[in-house]
């Protein structure tokens, strides 16, 4: 079941009946915590619920509640501020000071469990619209994320790949992400990292395992150091790490970074989703970290 957004209102006594949009001046979209979710999966239930303002006669409490359809949800890429798209569905018989009262939150919106909004309603007498009912059992048929990304890059992943075919498609991989890759590895004789990725001011040295659940070894680790080394002595970026890049990892120890191939497939999901809004720039707070570059870190760094 969907969850059931509750939207207040003291601007005026037939708001919710009378408009489309509820835009929230001076507040924060990530108010509302699970906002990436809900926005996607609208349309959702919703009710609008009147309030009091500071002036005396604003006090708009006294006006029923109403159940809304929530069309869509967006905010304000510079100021983060959220709009509500709805659809008026019905009048209460209950003062919204009523609905108030059986509320255990009461921010300008927030997100309730259907179960528990339903069973409030119960209590206080009020049976909702069929039209609103429906919205909660209503299923949207989601696209998962791998659907975006096509087969040369999802085979990756796979098992029969060579590791110099696993190379070759990393490199493609992380130019098709945007970076600049120097690939060495197999392709140039002695010892050399698989390759170095650079952006900006930024140069990651790697190398490539074909493997999943890899453990890097402490030879695999002196290895990698000793091209970061030989590395910084050529080039001029300001920010040179080391990285191991792998299907999988069953343990990350040490200042190393670790990139998945589940991850970076993510984030190219992200960028081909995202369109001009992409950027790689929160890498650099990634690497610094040396946090994990996992699909966690990505929705919040990356946010629609």
């Amino acid at each position: 079941m969907k969850k059931i957004l509750l939207l207040a209102t003291k601007w005026k006594r037939d708001f919710w009946e009378s408009e489309e949009k509820a835009p929230y001046p001076g507040r924060k979209y990530t108010e509302l915590a699970e906002w990436n979710n809900l926005s996607k999966n609208c349309p959702l239930p919703g009710i609008g619920r009147y309030i009091k303002g500071k002036d005396k006669d604003k006090d708009f409490s006294v006006e029923p509640f109403v159940y809304l359809e929530i069309k869509g949800m967006k905010y304000d890429p510079e100021y983060k501020q959220p709009c509500f798209y709805f659809k008026f569905l019905g009048k209460s018989n209950t003062k919204s000071s009523e609905l108030e009262k059986k509320l255990s939150y009461k921010e300008f919106f927030f997100a309730m469990e259907s179960q528990e909004l339903i069973e409030i309603l119960r209590k206080i007498g009020e049976e909702p619209p069929e039209d609103w009912k429906k919205l909660i059992e209503m299923k949207k048929e989601i696209t998962h994320w791998k659907d975006y990304i096509g087969k040369y890059f999802l085979e990756i992943e796979a098992t029969h790949l060579s590791n110099d075919e696993f190379e070759d498609r990393v490199v493609t991989l992380l130019k098709a992400l945007g970076f600049k890759v120097d690939q060495k590895g197999y392709k140039i004789p002695g010892e050399y990292p698989d390759g170095v990725l650079s952006f900006e001011d930024y140069a990651i040295v790697y190398d490539c395992k074909n493997k999943h659940n890899f453990i890097p070894s402490a030879e695999d680790k002196r290895a990698i150091e000793k091209y970061e080394k030989d590395e910084r002595k050529i080039r001029t970026e300001k920010n040179i790490y080391c990285a191991f890049i792998a299907k999988s990892f069953k343990e990350k120890t040490g200042k190393h970074l670790y990139l998945s191939i589940n991850s970076l497939l993510y984030l190219l999901y992200k960028k081909l989703y995202l369109g001009s809004k992409f950027t790689l720039s929160p890498l650099k707070k990634i690497f610094d970290n040396f946090s994990p570059l996992d699909k966690e870190i990505i929705d919040k760094e990356w946010l629609e």
